[in-house]
């Protein structure tokens, strides 16, 4: 045989062979102790599911590659080569058992494969605490955080609610004054979840977390045994961190492309809206954040910077002193109160259940009844955004129309409505829902 033809051959065989171990790498996790480890610290991983080795928004096969490069690191007998995966990769030990090794690499290739495991988290009380994975997608969800059904359009998943949900909801969530009531929100208790889970009515339960809220249906979920049958889910669903709550529910079930759309829309929000510290002189501008759920005097409140409804806030505006760090209203009690602290302008939050086209009506009645002998409501300085796109997940939208008032320069109303639209069409379940119609005040001088 020709001897060139020879070293043709054996060059395609290598060819091959490096082919075939390159793929069988791949599919085994992908050791190259060339691939990127770059981990995330914890504050700055939105996905916080262990398992999530490298801090992406996705548990996937570079997990993998992850999780066994560190194994064989600290295999190494050259102790510099060791890696403290419990400082730069935190959520590498996904079985949640202290260390790193090949049962991590088996619950990570379970989730890729949906197979069932116990999947762990750190939820949104700063706990880490578990759910039966995939999810059951029988959901019952406080009235809150069910608005994390749309954002992964999955809203035909919930099946339950508490007694609260169809006095405030009824007309935006289809169907909820039919479903099955788990119990008085704030007590709801394992009794009425168990009995609900028996009868097959639902396998998941989510909780809402802000408020005054607390941890305490987990502890007995764990100690009557329902956590091992059904799933908690305890993920934020308030201001910027409702990706999380996003991203974490989609992984739940199994299906992490569920959050992809959301995801493109809250990130190309948060690049412009990120803009605004850096371009504006001074920075954001202190405003006053008050409440308008009725007309009547005495419920002059204002909203505190770390107080649930109000985080969304923090990213088109500064919190007066007095309010920074609180986490619920201060009162105000009387209009001479009011125009003794208020600033220049005020971004009023308007709570009522009501159809859409009656939203400017109502709006300038309250405000009138409330604030209307106030500069800044004479003078249109007074901007009111509706309860239901402003604290959780249609928050972008609503930091969008609110940029478009307080700095005109950067932001353009009909851009901010446009957006708005985007949710309502992608994301929302109200029917026939218009951004230029019932989310904003539209009185004289507000918007066009």
């Amino acid at each position: 045989m020709d001897s060139k033809v020879l070293y043709a051959i054996i060059a395609v065989a290598v060819i091959a062979i490096a082919a075939v171990a390159a793929f069988t790498l791949l599919n085994n996790g992908g050791n190259s102790d060339d691939a990127d480890h770059t981990g995330k610290s914890f504050d700055d991983t939105r996905l916080r599911i262990y398992g999530n080795a490298n801090g992406d928004d996705l548990i996937d096969k570079t997990d993998l590659s992850t999780i066994n490069w560190i194994i064989k690191s600290n295999m190494d007998s050259d102790s510099s080569k060791h890696v403290d995966w419990a400082k730069d990769y935190p959520l590498a030990d996904a079985n949640y058992d202290g260390k790193v090794d090949d049962k991590d690499s088996a619950v990570v290739q379970d989730i890729i494969d949906k197979k069932k495991t116990r999947m762990y988290y750190y939820n949104k009380y700063e706990r880490v605490t578990y759910v039966n994975y995939p999810i059951s997608d029988k959901i019952g969800a406080e009235y809150l955080i069910l608005q994390l059904l749309p954002a992964i359009k999955s809203y035909s998943m919930l099946k339950a609610i508490d007694d609260t949900t169809p006095s405030i909801y009824n007309n935006v969530y289809p169907g909820v004054d039919k479903m099955p009531v788990m119990g008085t929100w704030r007590e709801i208790t394992i009794e009425s979840l168990t009995d609900l889970y028996n009868k097959g009515t639902i396998g998941t339960f989510m909780q809402w977390t802000g408020g005054q809220n607390v941890d305490y249906i987990w502890d007995k979920a764990v100690a009557s045994g329902l956590s091992e049958k059904m799933s908690f889910v305890i993920v934020p669903c308030q201001g910027p961190d409702v990706i999380q709550g996003v991203l974490e529910l989609a992984c739940m079930l199994g299906n992490q492309s569920l959050s992809d759309d959301y995801r493109k829309w809250y990130d190309s929000a948060m690049e412009k809206l990120d803009s605004i510290e850096g371009k504006i002189a001074g920075g954001k501008k202190t405003v006053t954040a008050v409440r308008c759920y009725n007309d009547k005097v005495g419920s002059m409140a204002a909203f505190g910077s770390s107080q649930g409804p109000a985080l969304w806030f923090n990213k088109v505006i500064k919190f007066q002193p007095d309010y920074v760090g609180k986490t619920n209203f201060t009162t105000i009690g009387s209009v001479e109160n009011f125009v003794s602290s208020a600033t220049d302008e005020v971004i009023v939050m308007f709570q009522k259940n009501c159809d859409w086209s009656e939203f400017n009506d109502l709006v300038d009645s309250y405000l009138t009844a409330v604030y209307g002998t106030t500069e800044q409501f004479k003078h249109e300085r007074m901007y009111a955004i509706d309860f239901e796109i402003m604290p959780f997940a249609a928050g972008p939208a609503g930091c969008y129309i609110l940029a478009s008032y307080l700095y005109p320069e950067l932001f353009k109303m009909d851009e901010a409505l446009d957006f708005l639209q985007v949710y309502l069409d992608d994301f929302a379940v109200r029917s026939g829902a218009n951004a230029r119609q019932g989310y904003t005040y539209t009185g004289p001088g507000y918007s066009s």
